[in-house]
């Protein structure tokens, strides 16, 4: 089924696509059998001439009785099969029985919080052959979580969870969309699942998974997978957001007319809570808050980042 179907990692993901090869092979079948006849009758039954004659056909309940029966019993079949595989996607295992990991979406990015408090950005991790699920909520608008290899999909909506789940099967990294528009920066929401073996998974819980970052290079790092870089550009250019160039110790007048120098401090209160004090020329509501999110290290990251912009 490899050469057919596009890869999968979990069981469920090769039902799903058996559900449609299945349907498929029926629409092909049927199509190519009707019209087979279609093709049949035209020679069969061209008119040769005036006097050409066709026999009067009044009715034939055996055929009607035939055309009904066969459909019906093809269209029960798929929904029986298609409804069999979805509802095995869709009840939920016991918070006991799996690996509860909790998603937040906000523009334009992925969050994730593991049972340990473990905290990763854009990039989920889970054990291979563990059952893992997903406990999922918005911040700001309506988003979608989609991983195409698992063949599995959920609005991920303010104010209310929903719920995925999944068992991987195969270690290896996999794509992560955002499948729900959701602003201009919506294809932007990426990620990578990573579904680690045994030994990966036992250094990421240890914590010793993932190289070790520079002050610099974490608070860039936090930059892209903070989604900062969907509004606020480092070279100078026009956003939804202040350009980052230059901005460690620029004057700026706020929407309530005052005037201040952007330092340290004014950053922390900015990605805390950044509808308090804006920047005049920008509207509010755009950036999400981050309070609680973020530790007062990351936050010295990210300007030692910011320093680096001249």
């Amino acid at each position: 089924m490899s050469s057919v179907f596009p890869e999968y990692a979990t069981e469920a993901a090769r039902q799903v696509d058996h559900v449609q090869f299945f349907i498929f092979l029926v629409m092909a079948f049927w199509f190519i059998a009707c019209n087979a006849v279609l093709v049949y009758f035209v020679f069969r039954y061209k008119r040769k001439g005036p006097d050409d004659k066709v026999s009067t056909v009044k009715g034939n309940h055996t055929l009607e009785v035939v055309w009904t029966v066969i459909p019906t019993i093809l269209v029960l079949g798929i929904f029986y099969y298609g409804i069999k595989v979805w509802a095995g996607t869709r009840t939920m295992p016991d918070d006991k029985d799996a690996y509860v990991v909790d998603i937040t979406g906000q523009k334009w990015s992925w969050s994730y919080r593991y049972p340990d408090g473990q905290t990763t950005d854009q990039d989920l991790y889970v054990p291979q052959g563990e059952v893992v699920k997903l406990r999922m909520n918005s911040l700001d608008v309506l988003h979608s979580f989609f991983i195409p290899e698992f063949r599995i999909k959920e609005d991920v909506v303010p104010s209310f969870y929903t719920y995925l789940w999944f068992k991987a099967d195969r270690a290896g990294v996999y794509n992560i969309f955002c499948t729900e528009y959701c602003g201009n920066r919506h294809s932007q929401m990426l990620g990578k699942l990573h579904v680690l073996t045994p030994e990966e998974w036992a250094a990421f819980k240890a914590k010793d998974y993932f190289e070790v970052l520079t002050p610099l290079e974490h608070g860039k790092d936090l930059y892209v997978k903070k989604a900062c870089v969907g509004c606020h550009t480092t070279d100078g250019s026009a956003s939804i957001g202040p350009t980052f160039k230059g901005i460690i110790g620029r004057q700026e007048t706020l929407t309530d007319g005052r005037t201040l120098t952007v330092d340290f401090d004014y950053i922390e209160r900015s990605i805390n809570k950044p509808d308090d004090e804006i920047v005049a020329g920008y509207p509010k509501g755009q950036m999400p808050a981050f309070e609680g999110q973020l530790t007062k290290q990351d936050i010295q990251d990210i300007y030692t980042f910011l320093e680096t912009l001249k």
